[in-house]
């Protein structure tokens, strides 16, 4: 019996083990999504801007250039990010005091860059695995609605 016990506690362990290193070698690869442009750099965060701002409600708040604000700690690629807000979805988001917790996530941002071969990409979080992570309201909001939303802005950008 104490021996059925220790075998079963064994392969519990070895189990939840195992499925710890799955999960911290996949995580990376399920919450930040990258899409390739078939468009240069200047106009993949041109259209990326337009989309957001057509979209109902969505701001574009800031365009940041990290090649430029860099440039003094040494050479790299064009590399920037569009801080984006939907201050609709926001305010249902922070209703809750529960919720506030999620501003280290705001405003949401969407990442461009090029690489060394000059290929493009768009990267974001993956807000739809995110909200589902939270639950509740932000799940709703972030995962449904503001994932959504931002999924067919990136979808726009052909890629190659």
């Amino acid at each position: 019996m104490y021996k059925n016990a220790v075998y079963t506690l064994g392969g519990v362990l070895v189990g939840m083990i195992l499925m710890g290193i799955i999960v911290w070698f996949t995580m990376p690869s399920l919450m930040v999504l990258k899409h390739k442009s078939a468009w240069s750099y200047d106009k993949t965060v041109t259209a990326l801007s337009e989309g957001v701002k057509n979209k109902q409600d969505w701001r574009v708040l800031t365009v940041n250039d990290y090649q430029k604000s860099t440039e003094s700690f040494g050479a790299i690629e064009r590399v920037g990010s569009i801080n984006i807000c939907n201050p609709r979805y926001a305010s249902k988001v922070l209703a809750d005091d529960k919720n506030r917790g999620v501003t280290a996530f705001m405003p949401l941002g969407i990442g461009i860059y090029e690489e060394k071969d000059g290929q493009v990409y768009i990267a974001s979080l993956n807000f739809k695995l995110l909200g589902m992570m939270f639950g509740g309201t932000i799940a709703e909001v972030m995962g449904q609605k503001a994932g959504t939303d931002l999924s067919e802005v990136i979808a726009s950008i052909p890629s190659n």
